[in-house]
């Protein structure tokens, strides 16, 4: 009798959701390593000069996308059901599709 735990495979994740991810995450990157495209005085807008103000909107843009990312993960890559405790996972034919936690 084998004594190794029951293992469940997760569903295959849909791997052009997670390149959508990848892209979402690296435009701030790309952007912000451009440093010629911003690195300038004006225009001004409420006395901070461009470089200032140009990288505080990225912070607002790079959280939005982040999170965008995150949630597009969320959805490329489902999971198998644990119980509540979180120490086995469930067997498929157990599983109350009401209780995932996705609805």
């Amino acid at each position: 009798m084998s004594t190794t735990p029951h293992r469940h495979q997760a569903p295959p994740a849909n791997k052009g959701l997670l390149a959508l991810a990848a892209v979402l995450l690296a435009i701030p990157i790309i952007a912000l390593m451009l440093v010629g495209t911003y690195a300038k005085d004006e225009p001004r807008v409420a006395g901070f000069p461009f470089f200032i103000w140009y990288q505080f909107v990225w912070v607002v843009i790079c959280s939005v996308l982040t999170y965008s990312a995150y949630r597009i993960v969320l959805k490329a890559r489902p999971h198998v059901p644990m119980n509540p405790e979180g120490d086995e996972f469930l067997d498929d034919d157990r599983v109350d599709p009401r209780e995932d936690g996705l609805r």
